[in-house]
């Protein structure tokens, strides 16, 4: 036995598990039903895993019309969802114009003036109270009428905390914000960037979107960007 073998024959003696090849965890995903999007993801949202779906809220980002077909696509797979609406600005004929099974969604609305608790806090309370109900396939957290001057000084530990939740659970987390504030909490992070947007009186009709893959756990950092894509709102 030449000396390589010898020391390795010494350090599996002590310690089995030592050479043993660990294969990484490969969550199951939700389709978004916009194909562009699900070839960039691989498939779309990833089930037990804390995501981020960014857009900026002074003009259009297509946030609404991404979200709303993840709700579309989620509960006519029959899975029960819950959208967490931390503003209140959840639009109910837009959703069901899009195609949102409402008999298999939740839509819990935060931010009324009666509420003791802020609406950033009414959020993350009832997403910890529905986590732990373990019935949702998918818990969508809206923050994003809420002020980034307020969502920044969320603690990490609250991020880190969900994340660790949402891995025993078979649940897709998903917050909707301005920017990213989770960072390696995030098994995924999307930011957003409509352009060429075409509208019909006030309403939004057609736009090029534009997908940032801004972190994938595999590999940390931004890694590509898709080109952009023409799509119509889900109410055009």
């Amino acid at each position: 036995m030449n000396s390589l073998a010898l020391v390795r024959s010494q350090i599996e003696a002590r310690f089995p598990a030592a050479f043993l090849q660990h294969t990484r965890f490969v969550p199951e995903r939700l389709p978004m039903g916009i194909p562009a999007i699900d070839a960039l993801t691989q498939g779309g949202i990833p089930l037990n895993c804390l995501t981020e779906i960014c857009g900026s809220s002074v003009a259009s980002s297509g946030k609404t019309t991404v979200v709303l077909s993840l709700l579309a696509q989620t509960t006519g797979q029959g899975r029960f969802c819950a959208l967490v609406d931390a503003s209140d600005s959840f639009d109910p004929a837009t959703a069901e114009a899009a195609g949102t099974v409402f008999s298999h969604l939740l839509w819990v609305r935060c931010g009324k003036k009666q509420q003791k608790l802020p609406p950033l806090e009414q959020a993350f309370k009832v997403a910890d109270m529905l986590l732990q109900s373990s019935g949702f396939g998918l818990i969508a957290v809206d923050l994003s009428g809420i002020s980034e001057r307020v969502v920044r000084k969320v603690p990490m530990s609250t991020w880190f905390r969900f994340s660790r939740v949402v891995e025993k659970q078979p649940t897709a987390l998903v917050f909707i914000e301005q920017q990213p504030h989770a960072t390696n909490c995030a098994e995924l992070v999307l930011k957003l960037t409509s352009q060429s947007v075409t509208f019909s009186g006030k309403l939004l009709m057609n736009f090029n979107l534009k997908v940032e893959l801004l972190r994938t756990r595999a590999k940390k950092g931004a890694q590509s960007v898709s080109p952009e894509f023409p799509i119509k709102t889900q109410w055009a």
